[in-house]
């Protein structure tokens, strides 16, 4: 941004109104006397001691704990004329004054402003939300830090009017999952879950996130795919600050960690998803019956092995800095953080009742669980001319949930049962965004475009059922070829986003702007289920 003014220098006017409140305190209030504005950040020191403030977003700013005396109060603010007030302060009552601050043309003939706002910092998204047309709720990176929040879904509870129901979905205004919408970086990104709406919002560390702003009305820059709430969630950019930071951290539940832990045998679904022949899997039934007796088409077995919980793991990795390429500069960001989560559940049972009360069912099943949470994000902006600026990012996240149940029972015809599930889940995502802002004369231009890939995976659902014959002993359980099976499933979804917008400025509070947006999604589904022929020799 460029200020340019040429004027006669103006002579500097100062007004102090006095009045007496409490002891030792000086208030007062800083503004602008030309635009009669608040002036945030102006600097308020007592001259010839340490003591001193800012005025807040609203000019104030209050001095405490002065004696009875005379005091110099000096006032400055960059280009404008710096002003000095005598002042005394009682023995008691307090002095409230009122500082304008006159422009000083001489000093603003050429000033250039560079600096974005840091739209992390509580201070910059209260500005923000007062700033706003629409009404809006934020949250910062900076806040997320200091409250302990360690991802999206987390800092979204914090937010007035908003809930996250035991599923993750979020709940606004007693309006469900499918009423709502998520965007990154004001791009739509899908959910991999067929049975909801939006993605889970855990999935989005705080590590990686600037803000997350909430619109809970219609706008008409995003998709009016919602009628519950928009949630934006952006991501960190360069340019603000270099930094670099690692953490660490672990612990652990109590009853679980170095406790008995049991689990299928499994391949290492938590970093990499697992698959099975693929050529088995298209092969017509016929053909299936003699293959699968000459090839171990599956990775696993029914085999149950058992371990020690280990301690939770968590950590991150952050790294910023901007470089200076001649008068142009560019800022690179890369930010990676991890989660693990372990949890063991015994003793636990399920039943279910007649309407009369009785009994019809009931299970004891012990279970053990697994999570793994990591996300790591890359960006590289590059700002040349005054204002203008391309950017380009790539987010990756991976939440897997590795799930084993040992239970047993009786059903509603009295049958004594008892079995193993292992079941695991995995959800990714993968969001790469180029976008570009510009500025010629009175034009603001800005474009992007991303391509979102998302999927909802169980590459292994494994189910064993044994039934306890007359004489005691347990077989496997023959009555329904449906409960010994394996069930593979997989929920792809590719988008293709593009939007343009263009402002037009009369004058600083007068604009008009205008834009398109397309849209483009695909969604495939596949499953198929195995069940195994326990009767057969």
């Amino acid at each position: 941004m460029s200020l340019s003014k040429k004027r006669n220098l103006t002579v500097a006017l100062m007004t102090a109104v006095v009045a007496v409140a409490q002891a030792g305190d000086i208030k007062g209030v800083v503004i602008d006397k030309e635009m009669n504005e608040p002036l945030m950040g102006a600097s308020v020191r007592i001259a010839g001691t340490r003591i001193g403030t800012t005025a807040d977003i609203n000019g104030n700013f209050h001095l405490r704990g002065l004696k009875k005396g005379t005091y110099t109060l000096e006032v400055s603010y960059v280009s404008f004329f710096p002003q000095k007030l005598t002042l005394q302060v009682p023995a008691k009552g307090d002095v409230a004054v009122k500082v304008e601050m006159a422009t000083d043309d001489k000093q603003l003939n050429e000033v250039t402003v560079t600096a974005r706002k840091n739209l992390e910092l509580e201070r910059a998204l209260l500005a923000e939300r007062q700033n706003a047309v629409l009404s809006i709720e934020n949250l910062g990176a900076s806040e997320m830090s200091i409250k302990g929040i360690s991802n999206v879904q987390e800092g979204v509870k914090k937010l007035t009017g908003i809930s996250i129901a035991e599923a993750g979905q979020l709940i606004v205004r007693g309006l469900g999952d499918r009423y709502s919408s998520t965007t990154l970086n004001g791009l739509p990104i899908a959910s991999p879950n067929p049975d909801n709406k939006l993605i889970p919002l855990d999935i989005f560390p705080s590590s990686a996130v600037q803000n997350i702003t909430v619109s809970k009305v219609y706008e008409a820059s995003a998709f009016a795919d919602y009628s519950g709430a928009h949630v934006d969630i952006s991501t960190k950019e360069g340019g603000t600050k270099d930094f670099f930071n690692i953490s660490f951290g672990t612990g652990g539940k109590v009853g679980t960690v170095f406790g008995d832990f049991y689990q299928m045998d499994r391949a290492n679904t938590m970093f990499k998803t697992p698959s099975m022949d693929r050529k088995a899997m298209d092969l017509p039934l016929s053909d299936y019956r003699q293959y699968s007796r000459n090839h171990n088409i599956f990775p696993t077995t029914f085999e149950v092995n058992k371990s020690s919980a280990i301690p939770d793991l968590n950590g991150s990795f952050g790294f910023g800095r901007t470089f200076r390429l001649g008068r142009n500069k560019m800022d690179v960001l890369a930010t990676f953080g991890i989660d693990t989560d372990n949890e063991s559940l015994d003793n636990a049972y399920v039943r279910t009742f007649e309407a009369s009360g009785t009994e019809m069912s009931r299970f004891d099943y012990d279970s053990f669980t697994q999570t793994l949470k990591m996300a790591g994000l890359a960006s590289v902006g590059y700002s040349f001319r005054k204002a203008d600026r391309v950017g380009f990012s790539a987010f990756y996240a991976r939440n897997a949930v590795d799930s084993y149940m040992a239970r047993q029972g009786h059903d509603e015809e009295g049958i004594r049962l008892k079995g193993s599930n292992q079941n695991s889940h995995v959800y990714e995502l993968q969001n790469y965004q180029l976008t570009g802002h510009h500025v010629l004369g009175k034009w603001d231009t800005d474009w992007s475009g991303s391509y979102s890939k998302t999927s909802s995976e169980e590459p292994d659902r494994r189910q064993v059922m044994f039934r306890q014959m007359s004489d005691g002993t347990w077989d496997l359980f023959k009555l329904n070829a449906q409960e010994t099976m394996r069930y593979f499933g997989k929920l792809d979804e590719d988008e293709w986003v593009g939007d343009v917008q263009a402002q037009y400025r009369f004058s600083d509070e007068n604009k008009l702007r205008f834009g398109a947006a397309l849209r483009d999604k695909t969604r495939d589904f596949t499953c198929t289920s195995f069940y195994y022929n326990v009767s057969s020799k």
